[in-house]
């Protein structure tokens, strides 16, 4: 298991350069760049952070888009141009050296909420092509836990039947336990998973909201979850999700005492 910090912390600062943010926090070596919004990756950025990964043995991973894309959308047109958004930045993270690349679950539509299997339909068909492209680039593929009734991965049961759904050694599960304390199942979604869950994001709250607290300022019972992370002996990333450096900051210090020792 190791620390890694997310570049959420600068996804609300508009005029934030990403690579003097990374280059400017020299103790941090694990980041997840989320790539969207006004810090997206392109050519040049990649260029500066693969400069700044190659002195300092830095290492990546890539949170794919997520504001206004929906992988279960059943209109072919409108899923063909997500998809090209999401293969852009799943080309992205293989050009950046990235071991994995998250993306959000698809979400049911007005229409697909009344014919639910068209958006599971649409939604296999996405990260069917979506696995493939990442193993042929050898980056690995993560589905996020996500909220809310019109979310597909929104339960341990669908998370299950995405699993079934892919069938691949290249995908796997990213573990939100934000998400996972809104929804009131945290120990639900770690018992049904142990060898699934390659990737985990991190962040607190009080069990209403999904505002993204310092890790330990809310609801959730981190021993529980530090005790879980030691019995599955999981060895991927934990990420720090946080709006703001100095709310990671507290993460870390609350987490420095327990078992959770390494630094990102």
């Amino acid at each position: 298991m190791q620390l890694a910090v997310s570049t959420l912390i600068i996804y609300r600062k508009e005029v934030t350069d990403l690579s003097s943010t990374i280059n400017d926090n020299m103790d941090i070596t694990n980041w997840e760049i989320v790539d969207e919004g006004f810090h997206k990756l392109n050519q040049v950025n990649i260029k500066k952070l693969k400069e700044i990964a190659s002195t300092r043995k830095i290492e990546y991973t890539v949170h794919g888009p997520f504001s206004s894309v929906n992988l279960a959308e059943a209109d072919k047109a409108l899923r063909n141009m997500f998809m090209k958004f999401m293969k852009a930045s799943l080309t992205n993270a293989y050009k950046l050296e990235a071991k994995i690349w998250i993306l959000h679950s698809g979400r049911f539509t007005p229409l697909t909420y009344s014919f639910p299997e068209k958006a599971w339909e649409a939604h296999n068909n996405s990260l069917l092509k979506l696995s493939k492209e990442g193993k042929n680039m050898g980056v690995r593929i993560a589905a996020e836990n996500m909220l809310g009734r019109y979310e597909l991965f929104n339960s341990p049961e669908n998370g299950r039947k995405i699993l079934e759904d892919v069938k691949s050694e290249n995908f796997g599960l990213c573990f939100d336990i934000g998400h996972a304390n809104l929804l009131g199942g945290i120990n639900s979604f770690l018992e049904v998973f142990s060898d699934e869950i390659i990737h985990i994001h991190i962040h607190d709250n009080d069990g209403k909201e999904d505002s993204h607290l310092p890790v330990g300022k809310g609801s959730i019972k981190w021993k529980n979850f530090l005790d879980w992370l030691e019995k599955a002996r999981y060895k991927g990333w934990v990420v720090l999700e946080n709006y703001d450096f100095s709310d990671v900051k507290q993460g870390i210090d609350f987490l420095a005492g327990s078992s959770m020792t390494n630094n990102p």
